[in-house]
Parts: structure tokens; C-alpha cells; sequence
């Protein structure tokens, strides 16, 4: 009995040490920092940080006054130096916000956006060199708030951002899982025995009938508390709103469009008893986040009737969403990008837009499911090949692109917004769908899994491009609400 208490107890030891045996090993070899020590990094992390800061502010300041010196002399030197500076401002902004290696500082802190204002007024001194006394005014205070060491600020981000943060110490745990080198070894071996034999797809799918894989995420958004009603969750209602107001004081007007997940559109292909669920009020969080942004008076499209709808179409090899992957069928893009154009078209808005002569043909597309490539399956599910609508120019027989020069309409998107647009077999999606049906160019700004903040943070860092535009349409797949990365920050557009 004792040996066996032995043998069971070294068992368990090498199974407990073998991953991190492992990860130190190939740390080492590779010449790589050992990823567990992380959190022992980030805690130090914000005091070195303090004389960064003071450094940097330093020379910002230092950088700004030989640029003014260049710009009373009118120097032709002016436009090189201004360059050096924004990069010494990127470099400030950068040390704010890169707090630690898991967890970034808020784009809204009031440091970040002191900087960012810095950064914006710099832009304009080429051409206005009026501006050098009160950019002086804000270098100097930006450097007078680091210039001595503040161990209120380092606590305020071990507390926020870093180790003293739910949220930082699950990120740590999730990268843990993800990038241990033993983890990598092992999963694919691990997850082509668990198909073969048990048939169960891993962690990141679940498996449906008729040969649907779907996204768990996807799947577990349907069963999880609607997020803006959890504290320690961002609120993306907030979030529309405060965006609508940031459009808004520039005479832009906003359209959300909620993509709904294929599970929404397809449950009974996960359960066979779920069919006709879509007609309960509470089945889906998507559908309730739409409805309660009208009530709000936000402007949206609703997706989910519309594609039930049009599910009653289907035929075989002719769905709305594609088997094996998160995004949907062309057919699927074009019916949702032809009910954002009848919403668009009754849109006072709509009346500006400038016209441009679009058609289409007919082409073909092969894809790999994005869900079967997650789950290292490729090689069970075949690839599937689907016929969309390629939209061109029909004077010239150009194929659209987007145009910020002409369009009157922004989009903002993630990968529902991409998908057969930029990638294969190109302006076929959604996109280029709407611009035909709305005969009109169009612009977009697109940020794969990203559509809930990175996107608006992308359009914040080009917020010129809003100078012409007078409708924003806003496109994020359901899932965002709860998983979206970066979660669902106010974004300044300042």
C-alpha cells in the first residue's frame, strides 16, 4: 500500500512539474524570459515605468522648445524635427499605456488623453505656429506630473491594471494555458485522439448536425447574463451612447448593426428541440441589446428576423452562415447588407451621398472554416466552396475599394465586415453588397475581433477621415458584447 502511495504521489509530482519543467527548459534554450515570472516582472514594472516617464516628459519639453526655436526662424528643417517629436510623444504615450504585459492603461485615463491632445495640437503647428505657447503650456504640464516619483500612481496600477486586478490575473492565467510550450507540444496529439475516438471537437467548438462546427463563444454567449448588467464587465450600452455623442458634436450620424452569431440563426442545428426558439423575447441577448438600443434612440438595424426570414430559403449546400466557420455565407452578407440599405435609405442622410455607377458578376470562393482551423481540424472537415457577388465599377470595370476621399458613409467592422471583401475573392462582402445597393462609394476602417473598441480606437488615431462623413454604420458580431477584446471602452475622438 505504501509503495503504491509512492508511485501515485511521484505520478502526480511529475505531471504537476512537467509543464513548467518544460516551459523553463525551452525558456532557456531559446534564450527566452521564463513566462510564469511575469507577474514578479509586472510588479516592478510600474516603478521603473516612473523614470521612464520623467525621462520622456523631459524630453518632450527639451524637443518642443528646439521645434518652436525652428519654427520663429522659419527653418526648413521644421517639418523633419516635428516628425522626431511625435515620435518622442508615441514613445510617452506608449510608456502609459504599456503598464505591464497583460493589462494596457484605458485610452480615457486622463494621462493618456493629455498626451493624445499634446499630440493632435503638435499636427497642427506646420501650418499654425501660433499654437507654440500653449503646446509649451502642455508639454510643461505633462512634464511637471512626472517629475518626481509617485508611489500613488504605481499603487493606482498594481490596483486597475495590474496584479491587484481581476482582470489582469486572468489574462496571466489565460496566457499560461495558451503559450506553455509543453501545452503546444501536446494539444495537437491530444486533440486528433479526442476527434478520432470520442469525437469531441476541443475547448474552442462545439459540434452541431449536418457537419456544423460552431465557435463556443458563440454558443456560450446564448447562455450568460447580458454583460451590462455585470459590474465587472465594461457596458457597451455606455459605450454605443457615448459614441453616438462623440459622432454627433462632428454632424455625424450613427447606425449600429448587430450581426447576430450563427447559433442564434441556426440553434436547432445544435439541438433539434430548440427550432422556432427565436420567437421568445429572451432567447437571444443580441436581439435584447437591438431592442434596447431603440428604445435609447439609437439608430439599428435588426438582423434577426431578417435572417430568420430568409432562412426559410435555404437549400441544401445554400445556407446563411458557412458549416464550418464563425461568418457567413455571401448569401448571407448580401441579405444583411440589403437591409442596412433600406434602413440607410430612409435616412434623411442618405439624400448627400454622391452616386457611383456599381455592378456585379458572379464568382467563386474556396474557404477553410476559421472554427475547424481553431480546433486543428482542418484535415475532417473539407473546404467549402461558395459563389458571391463581386462588386466593380461599371463604367470602368474596377473593382470597388474603399474610398475616403468620396464616400459620405464610414463603416466600422470586424471580420464579418472583412470577410470576402479584402480577403478572397475580394469586394464581394457586405460592404461593397451595400455600396451597390445604395449605388454610392464607401469607406471602411476594419479590425478582425476588434469591432468593440480597437476599431474605434483605430478611428480615433485618423479621426480626420470623419471630416467629410456623415453617416458612421457600426458592425459587430454578438459575441462582442460579452468577449470582445479590449472589452467596451469610451473612446475619445479628440
Amino acid at each position: 500500500m505504501k509503495r503504491l502511495t509512492v508511485l501515485y504521489t511521484a505520478i502526480f509530482l511529475v505531471m504537476l512539474l512537467l509543464p513548467v519543467s518544460w516551459e523553463l527548459a525551452h525558456s532557456y534554450r531559446n534564450g527566452e524570459s521564463f513566462a510564469p515570472l511575469d507577474i514578479f516582472r509586472d510588479i516592478k514594472r510600474p516603478i521603473d515605468r516612473e523614470s521612464i516617464l520623467k525621462r520622456e516628459s523631459d524630453s518632450l519639453v527639451a524637443g518642443l522648445e528646439r521645434v518652436l526655436a525652428l519654427a520663429q526662424k522659419g527653418d526648413s528643417t521644421l517639418a523633419e524635427k516635428l516628425l522626431d517629436l511625435d515620435g518622442v510623444t508615441e514613445n510617452l504615450k506608449r510608456s502609459l499605456v504599456e503598464v505591464n504585459s497583460y493589462m494596457p492603461m484605458d485610452s480615457t485615463d486622463t494621462a493618456v488623453v493629455q498626451v493624445a491632445k499634446f499630440q493632435k495640437t503638435l499636427a497642427n503647428l506646420e501650418s499654425d505656429t501660433t499654437l507654440g505657447d500653449s503646446l509649451l503650456k502642455m508639454a510643461k504640464g505633462i512634464q511637471n506630473s512626472y517629475a518626481n516619483f509617485s508611489m500613488d500612481r504605481v499603487a493606482k496600477v498594481w490596483w486597475k491594471q495590474g496584479f491587484l486586478s481581476g482582470k489582469y490575473l486572468r489574462a496571466y492565467e489565460a496566457r499560461m494555458e495558451k503559450e506553455n510550450s509543453f501545452v503546444k507540444k501536446t494539444r495537437p496529439v491530444y486533440q486528433s485522439f479526442a476527434w478520432r475516438v470520442l469525437k469531441d471537437p476541443g475547448e474552442k467548438a462545439v459540434r452541431g448536425d449536418s457537419s456544423f462546427l460552431f465557435y463556443r463563444q458563440d454558443v456560450d454567449f446564448l447562455v450568460k447574463p447580458a454583460p451590462w448588467i455585470i459590474d465587472s464587465l465594461d457596458n457597451p450600452i455606455e459605450a454605443v451612447l457615448d459614441f453616438k455623442k462623440e459622432l454627433e458634436k462632428r454632424g455625424v450620424e450613427l447606425l449600429v448593426v448587430v450581426v447576430p452569431g450563427k447559433p442564434s440563426i441556426y440553434p436547432e442545428f445544435l439541438n433539434s428541440s430548440m427550432y422556432g426558439m427565436f420567437k421568445r423575447k429572451d432567447f437571444s441577448l443580441g436581439l435584447r441589446f437591438v431592442d434596447t438600443l431603440q428604445t435609447l434612440g439609437v439608430e439599428t438595424v435588426n438582423l434577426y428576423p431578417v435572417l430568420h426570414n430568409a432562412k426559410l430559403d435555404d437549400r441544401a449546400g445554400d445556407l446563411l452562415y458557412l458549416n464550418t466557420d464563425t461568418h457567413w455565407t455571401p448569401r448571407g452578407a448580401r441579405i444583411a447588407a440589403q437591409a442596412i440599405a433600406e434602413q440607410v435609405k430612409k435616412m434623411k442622410v442618405s439624400k448627400e451621398f454622391p452616386k457611383l455607377d456599381l455592378t456585379d458578376s458572379l464568382v467563386t470562393a474556396v474557404r477553410t472554416g476559421d472554427v475547424a482551423t481553431m480546433a486543428d481540424l482542418e484535415y475532417a472537415f473539407p473546404d467549402q466552396t461558395v459563389e458571391a457577388h463581386q462588386v466593380k465599377n461599371a463604367q470602368t470595370g474596377a473593382l470597388l475599394r474603399s474610398d475616403f476621399r468620396k464616400s459620405k458613409v464610414l463603416i466600422l467592422g470586424d471580420s464579418y465586415s472583412r470577410i470576402y471583401e479584402t480577403d478572397a475573392p475580394m469586394s464581394a462582402g457586405w460592404i461593397s453588397q451595400f455600396a451597390e445597393e445604395m449605388q454610392t462609394p464607401v469607406a471602411s476602417i476594419v479590425s478582425d475581433g476588434g469591432s468593440s473598441t480597437l476599431v474605434r480606437e483605430k478611428l480615433a488615431r485618423r479621426s480626420g477621415v470623419l471630416k467629410n462623413m456623415k453617416l458612421v454604420i457600426w458592425e459587430f458580431v454578438e459575441r462582442d458584447l460579452r468577449f470582445g477584446a479590449e472589452g467596451w471602452k469610451k473612446v475619445r475622438l479628440d
